[in-house]
């Protein structure tokens, strides 16, 4: 427990540094372009408190619950990688450096959103590492949907014939869909060998 609260206090402090270096580009630039940034930070961290409940619950059923939330809110945590693709046509171009430096904090706070509740999840079901790679590729598929197709998590929730017809439509004939394949691979490996490696250097340090 003691490792999980310094690793969420962590995240949330990577998490304030990209909102203040937010809020700072706004106040000098009075452009609005990346404030929804923090909409899908939000996002990007609901996993953890869904894993956290999951464990912390007695009920069976209601764990159960919140693991399926977890699983459904999970690729918005590394989904914030993706919003790199703006920093191209989003201006000023005068800062376009200070817009990676802060994507990428924001993309740090996701992926490590990602890899605490996936840990988390893991070692409460006792989970072989090899499902923590099929999670990443189900979380790259994910990211897909959300970045190509738009569809969003309460999608699952208020259409979920319409998401289930297009991933079968996706599977069916996955050409017509690029870069799917790519993408999905692409962010289960990126994924997969983070976590693998961050929580073997983990485990090393524990030991020491």
């Amino acid at each position: 427990m003691h490792l999980f609260v310094k690793s969420v206090k962590m995240i949330l402090l990577v998490s304030l540094v990209a909102v203040v270096m937010n809020v700072i580009r706004f106040v000098m630039t009075g452009y609005e372009s990346y404030l929804w940034l923090n909409r899908n930070l939000f996002l990007a961290l609901l996993p953890i408190l869904f894993a956290w409940l999951a464990v912390r619950t007695k009920q069976p059923w209601l764990s159960f619950i919140f693991i399926l939330a977890w699983f459904g809110f999970l690729p918005n945590a590394p989904y914030l990688v993706t919003d790199f693709i703006h920093i191209a046509v989003v201006g000023p171009k005068s800062m376009i450096w200070y817009d990676a430096m802060m994507i990428f904090m924001y993309s740090i706070a996701g992926i490590a959103a990602w890899m605490l509740s996936v840990h988390v999840l893991r070692t409460f079901l006792k989970w072989r590492l090899w499902t923590v790679w099929v999670i990443a590729l189900f979380t790259g598929f994910g990211v897909y949907l959300g970045r190509y197709v738009r569809f969003n998590t309460w999608n699952l929730v208020t259409h979920p014939f319409s998401v289930f017809q297009k991933i079968g439509d996706i599977f069916t004939h996955h050409q017509l869909h690029e870069p799917v394949l790519l993408m999905t691979i692409v962010f289960a490996v990126v994924l997969g060998t983070l976590y693998t490696v961050c929580t073997s250097y983990s485990h090393e340090e524990t030991k020491n």
